[in-house]
This record gives structure tokens, C-alpha cells and sequence, in this order.
């Protein structure tokens, strides 16, 4: 008995092992920004790149230019617009305008999920990400925020694909606060 309990239990896992696997080696449904983001930080931390970066909150504005940015931090906000999760794989709606061009949308019934919707558009030539805009919003009780994101990149002076430009925009709000509105913006030189 003990070893028909042992054979079953072996059958079970090795079965939900090659599910798992089957699941993470189906083919992406949406736009792969999340290799391209990451690309990018991987780079510009190589490079580091002069950058004009704007900052704000509240009206309250610093700028400044400089080559020590942190750019798993800077593009952070980038990464999370990875919907090419499995669990995600019918909750937008895909419309494609033209051959370079993606636009997903939340469908109605995923109201719960962060990203709202994505754009991306790419180079007719190198077919790389030209543009990535996005919008996220998260709501419960206690907590709202709303997050668009824009993402320009092209050719950089030693012609190789690069961000050249980035800006996050939104808001907080803490239940019994007031809103927090702010901005970001960098450019690359």
C-alpha cells in the first residue's frame, strides 16, 4: 500500500512539473516590453549616459543633469507593464492598426489588474520600440494612484537602439490626504 501511495504521489508531481513547464514555454500573446525594458537598463548601467532629468511634485520642481542614475530604479515603473504573465493571457483586448503598431486594452471584466492599457509602436526599420506609452491605476480603500508612462528610444549617436527619452506622470492619494501629483521626466544625451 505504502508503495502504490509513493508511485501516485511520483506520478502527480512529475505530471504538474511538465504542466508548469509547458505553461512558461508557450509563446508570448503580447508585445515582450519587459525584455526590451530590461535590455535597457542592462546597457545604460554600462554606458551611463548624461541625462536631463526633470523632477516634480506638487507643483515643486528640481532639475538636474547627470550620469549616476540607477536605471533598474529609474525604469521600474516599465517593467511592471509585463502582461505577458499566463494568468493574464485573455484580459486585453489586442488591436492592431497597422503590422507596427500594438495597442492592448483591459477588458472590462479585469478591473482588478494594475495596467490599463499599453501602446507600443515600433521602427519600420530595426523593429525595435520606438514608443511605449502605458497607463496603471490601482484603487482600494485605503490607497489610489494613477501612473501613465511614456518611453521614446532610437538610433543613439554610436547607432546602437537606446531610450532616449522617458516620462512618468500621475498621482497618489492616501484615504484622509491630499493628492500627491508628480512627474518625471529624463533625456538622454
Amino acid at each position: 500500500m505504502r508503495f502504490v501511495y509513493s508511485v501516485c504521489l511520483l506520478f502527480v508531481l512529475t505530471t504538474s512539473s511538465c504542466t508548469d513547464s509547458a505553461q512558461q514555454n508557450q509563446p508570448n500573446v503580447y508585445y515582450d516590453v519587459l525584455s526590451f525594458v530590461k535590455r535597457q537598463i542592462d546597457e545604460l548601467s554600462a554606458q551611463k549616459p548624461l541625462v536631463a532629468k526633470t523632477i516634480s511634485i506638487n507643483q515643486k520642481q528640481s532639475e538636474q543633469k547627470t550620469n549616476e542614475v540607477n536605471w533598474s530604479r529609474e525604469l521600474e515603473l516599465f517593467t511592471q507593464v509585463d502582461i505577458n504573465k499566463p494568468a493574464l493571457r485573455n484580459s486585453y483586448q489586442i488591436t492592431r492598426p497597422d503590422s507596427l503598431t500594438y495597442r492592448y486594452t483591459l477588458k472590462k471584466s479585469e478591473e482588478r489588474l494594475t495596467v490599463r492599457s499599453l501602446f507600443v509602436q515600433l521602427d519600420s526599420a530595426t523593429r525595435q520600440p520606438r514608443l511605449i506609452e502605458a497607463v496603471l491605476q490601482t484603487s482600494n480603500p485605503l490607497y489610489s494612484s494613477e501612473r501613465h508612462l511614456l518611453l521614446e528610444s532610437g538610433l543613439a549617436g554610436n547607432q546602437q537602439w537606446r531610450v532616449k527619452r522617458y516620462r512618468l506622470t500621475g498621482y497618489q492619494k492616501l484615504s484622509y490626504f491630499d493628492k500627491n501629483e508628480f512627474l518625471v521626466e529624463g533625456q538622454l544625451h
